[in-house]
């Protein structure tokens, strides 16, 4: 026996086995269901799909054969992956290699092999789709074949397998990412398990670097290793090795690679690592790193982990940004507070420094600052800037200096010496920043005994280009920076406002007097309510919303209010004032109902804030307006009704309606009535587009219609197919109109009417008409010929009763005759069945033998038919048949329709490249009710059961369709005098009239 050779590759080929992720991996249904084919195709008794590891070969599916795996040494498959080309032994007894294999002198036999190798997708090759027989057997170059693409479907289930794992842990990582409302801490943890998991590493970190100092942020690792807010010396860390390689950093045996030597291996024992740097708001941040004590061997680390560690890094990124974020945002949100209480603590004590104190307060807190002031930079008589303090902190040392505190600290403490930081502040107007003040030549130290100073920041406070102030801040423990002085900006434009604020108070109180003033003239009613004593001061506008004058609201108190207001909406207006004293609204507003004098309710938009604060900071005085807002409710309440009728409309339409987004066809909203046509919930439906009810065969139609409706604006009526829900067809009639959103998107309004029964209908008609022909036609011409033949007496001759019923029984069936006729004319022309053979005709030949044809006709009436034509050499092209027919059916309707002894005159005369043929009669004419419906099937002027005119009311119809067949037309005037004329016209043959002479001329001599 000779056992496999081992590869050159071999370590590579490992390691891309081990990263398939199949070893040891359960069986999977996508291998068995190859092996099986393999087994029945080739009629083997074993089919496997083997993957040669080290020491062994693995069975990742099996038929035929129980064990699991065998040993690589006695491995046919061992042979097989050594090169490309299938591997055949035909009888493994008679082969060298194999004649005193255990597996070929005992069980299970083996005589037959043949083995495809399978590749990974960096190209090695793994194992084999290998099939066995015990019995001898050859393989033919079709079989080859088949055999090759067998083992090629393995080779793609292999790589979908990887991409499946690989797709499986994107998708987790994309559930966490959508998740945003969780602690970021908490967020970060969970992606580092899913690392942790994808990798099979038991290690996951996410660090913050500052310096050298290595910080653990989030971690996943074996219990009692590690905590977050862990802190190593980062040249101990794996992660010194990332942030030098600058890229990701994958190291699979850390004892056998260059870096064997780092302490972190040496007081730790981590084996193998994957790493990859951090950079937060373009800004290095720390590490996201994996690692494991034991060796990744021999799979190493594949290219999809790459792509999975970079794309957990910028999910990892993100979170990190974002938790930046919104901490910055809660630092503004405390800094806008701060400035809001500053500001409101100003407005209820103007003259008190209280509201600087305050926000100094505000400042310390929130840089973490031991010392500060602000102040007010002031000029000397000789020009030169010092700073008079508002609010200092007190930092007496001693007894003379918490005198001297005391003794100042209201007027305000004075800084004169410009050779200081203060005045590098105030000459230059620009920030100072300090962070190792002792060596800071631009200090000038500070009194023997003073507190120690590490860290300055100085800042300028401006209003607008005015420089009016300062702020100094000290003892930061981490120091100042910009980022810092930028987030004070609010306060310090809000200092800058109040110290100007404070400067106008004078020049405000009489604006404010003016503004009174002012508001008195207009149409607003004005209240202020004082919340503790419930006094209620108003103008007289805010009484004669309601109907008053306000000396009859007296005496004046906040039950006046609410008395007055609708006791369905108190509730929610105390609500609203509720919020606005907790802070929750900055301001107080919302609308209510008010009792006007005569009765009626008038409704009211009311908005006010609370101005002043006592010293529990309660709310003390509150004020606002009220604004008769009656006019815009009625609106609002006429558009709200508008809106549910028209909503009632679309809900309880019969005809199906739907808006669809006009870019991707989507369904938006769609009503009852479609929904039940197409057989949908809502929720399905509204899922769906337009073109997923839409069968694909009708794509040329659409992309018409959808042009018409981009250039008119709308489209239909349009008859089509939609897709029901169960996948049948059924037909629809579309009305479309475009239109735009205030967003200025664009979408559809369809009326989609489901002609399913419609279309049934039809095909009724269809079958009476093929009823008609089939079952009537036939038995009726048979009782016309034998009433026509006893009329005529071959039977006998009849009494002179018996002659009248036969002749009556003879009419009534040729009328009948006519009917059926006429409605079998009517379905040949609705299909587009009935044939038109045009030809070259003489007109008046025609014309004179319907003339003779409908002579007996006209003496049963008693009337005269005259022909009239000014040329005798008329030619038109048409069908010869059915031309006689319209002119038949023209002249005896007027015939029926004339007087006793009248006269019908028919006229042919050309008009232009046109020539009209007139009937004109002087009967009853055509009432002026049924002109409408002349040429509609079975109209009737006279429908009574008693008419005097028989007729089917399918002649003009019939005629209409007949003269567009030959392309002609038809109409209706009145006749001169009283009576009707109905008129044909057809186009004039003729060499300067008609090109189509010429062809027909052609015609006429291949004929003759």
């Amino acid at each position: 026996m000779k056992a496999p050779e081992i590869p050159d590759n071999e370590t590579e080929r490992l390691r891309s086995l081990g990263a398939t992720g199949l070893l040891d991996s359960p069986a999977e249904e996508c291998f068995d269901r190859l092996t099986r084919v393999a087994q029945r195709l080739f009629g083997v008794e074993i089919a496997l799909v083997s993957l040669v590891d080290a020491d062994r070969q693995w069975f990742k599916s099996r038929q035929g054969l129980d064990a699991l795996e065998t040993p690589r040494s006695v491995s046919f498959c061992g042979h097989a992956i050594l090169s490309e080309d299938i591997l055949v032994v035909e009888n493994a007894a008679h082969d060298s290699r194999f004649h005193d294999n255990p597996l070929v002198c005992g069980s299970p036999n083996i005589r037959f092999y043949a083995g495809a190798p399978l590749h990974s997708a960096d190209g090695f090759r793994l194992g084999t789709l290998c099939i066995i027989d015990s019995q001898p057997r050859t393989l033919s170059a079709r079989d080859r074949r088949l055999l090759r693409d067998l083992a090629d479907s393995v080779e793609a289930e292999i790589r979908q397998n990887q991409q499946r794992r690989y797709y499986r842990a994107l998708e987790a990582l994309s559930a966490i990412h959508n998740d945003t409302a969780r602690d970021p801490i908490e967020c970060l943890r969970d992606g580092l398990r899913l690392g942790c998991d994808y990798l099979q590493l038991p290690f996951g970190i996410i660090s913050q670097i500052n310096g050298n100092h290595y910080t653990v942020l989030a971690h996943v690792s074996p219990p009692d290793t590690l905590r977050d807010g862990q802190t190593f010396d980062l040249g101990d860390t794996y992660c010194s090795l990332t942030l030098n390689a600058g890229d990701t950093l994958a190291i699979e045996n850390m004892g056998q690679s260059q870096y064997a030597s780092h302490p972190c291996y040496r007081e730790f024992g981590l084996e193998s690592y994957l790493g990859t740097a951090l950079v937060v708001a373009g800004r290095p941040y720390g590490t996201l790193n994996f690692s494991s004590p034991s060796p990744r061997e021999p799979s190493g680390f594949n290219h999809y982990d790459f792509h999975f560690i970079e794309l957990l890094r910028s999910w990892v990124t993100a979170v990190l940004e974002r938790w930046q974020v919104d901490q910055t945002l809660s630092r503004l949100r405390a800094i806008e507070l701060a400035v809001a209480r500053a500001q409101a603590s100003f407005i209820n004590r103007p003259d008190h420094p209280q509201a600087f104190t305050e926000l100094l307060d505000e400042i310390l807190r929130f840089t973490d600052s031991a010392f500060g002031f602000i102040g007010e930079i002031l000029t000397t008589p000789a020009g030169q800037p010092y700073l008079k303090t508002d609010t200092i902190t007190n930092i007496a040392w001693d007894e003379a200096s918490r005198a001297f505190y005391r003794d100042n600290i209201n007027e305000g403490l004075e800084f004169h010496n410009l050779d200081t930081l203060f005045g590098q502040v105030m000459t230059t107007g620009q920030p100072v920043l300090a962070n190792d003040l002792p060596n800071d030549s631009r200090g000038s130290g500070v009194p023997h005994g003073h507190p120690p100073i590490h860290t300055f920041m100085g800042l300028p406070i401006y209003h607008g280009s005015q420089l009016v102030g300062m702020l100094g801040l000290a003892n930061r423990e981490q120091g100042y920076d910009q980022t810092l002085e930028r987030e004070l900006g609010p306060m310090l434009r809000t200092i800058g406002q109040l110290r100007e604020a404070t400067r106008v108070q004078r020049r405000q109180r009489e604006s404010e007097r003016r503004l009174e003033m002012v508001i008195e003239a207009t149409d607003t009613g004005i209240w202020e309510w004082n919340v503790q004593t419930d006094a209620l001061t108003l103008n007289e506008r805010w009484a004669e919303i309601i109907g008053y004058r306000l000396e009859e609201l007296s005496p004046l108190s906040v039950e006046t209010w609410r008395r007055l207001l609708h006791e369905d909406d108190l509730e929610k207006a105390e609500f609203k004032l509720r919020r606005h004293f907790a802070g929750a609204s900055d301001y107080y507003d919302t609308t209510f109902r008010m009792h006007h004098q005569d009765g009626h309710w008038v409704w009211v938009h009311a908005r006010g804030r609370v101005m002043a604060h006592d010293a529990h900071g309660d709310p003390l005085i509150m004020a606002g307006t009220h604004t008769d807002i009656s006019a815009q409710k009625a609106a609002e309440l006429r558009l709200k009704e508008s809106e549910a009728r028209l909503r009632a409309l679309f809900e309880l339409s019969p005809v199906g309606i739907a808006l669809n987004d006009f870019d991707t066809g989507q369904f938006i909203q769609a009503n009852d009535a479609l929904l039940a046509s197409a057989g949908y919930s809502r929720l399905e439906f509204l899922s769906l587009s337009y073109w997923d009810v839409t069968p694909r065969d009708y794509a040329d139609q659409e992309a018409v219609q959808l042009e018409r409706l981009e250039n008119r604006g709308h489209y239909g009526p349009y008859e089509k197919e939609f897709r029901h829900r169960d996948g049948h067809r059924y037909p629809v009639v579309l009305h479309g109109t475009l239109l735009t959103d205030a967003s200025g998107r664009k979408l559809i309004w369809s009326i989609v009417e489901d002609i399913t029964e419609r279309k049934r209908l039809a095909q009724m008609q269809r079958e009476f008409v093929s009823t008609v022909s089939h079952e009537l036609r036939t038995p009726l011409t048979a009782i016309s010929a034998a009433l026509s033949m006893v009329n005529k007496g071959v039977a006998g001759a009849l009494p002179e009763k018996a002659r009248d019923m036969v002749g009556l029984a003879l009419r009534n069936s040729e009328r009948l005759s006519e009917l059926i006729n006429d409605i079998l004319d009517m379905e040949k022309l609705a299909a587009g069945k009935m044939p038109f053979e045009l030809e070259r005709c003489d007109l008046l030949p025609l014309l004179r033998q319907v003339l003779e044809d409908t002579r007996s006709y006209a003496d049963r009436f008693q009337v005269q038919c005259l022909l009239e034509a000014a040329d005798t050499r008329l030619q038109v092209r048409a069908d010869p048949r059915r031309l006689i027919q319209v002119i038949t059916n023209l002249l005896s309707n007027a015939i029926k329709f004339s007087h006793t002894d009248g006269t019908v005159r028919v006229l042919a005369e050309p008009s232009g490249e046109r020539v009209r043929v007139r009937v004109e009669d002087h009967g009853r004419g055509v009432p002026a009710a049924f002109r409408d419906r002349l040429f509609s099937a079975f109209a009737q002027a006279d429908s009574s059961d008693s008419r005097q005119s028989g007729g089917t009311g399918l002649g003009l119809v019939i005629s209409q369709q007949l003269m567009e067949g030959m392309h002609g037309n038809i109409g209706f005037e009145d006749t001169p005098g009283g009576g009707a004329t109905f008129y044909i016209e057809l186009p004039l043959l003729g060499s300067e009239r008609d090109p189509a002479t010429d062809t027909l001329r052609d015609e006429e001599s291949d004929h003759g």
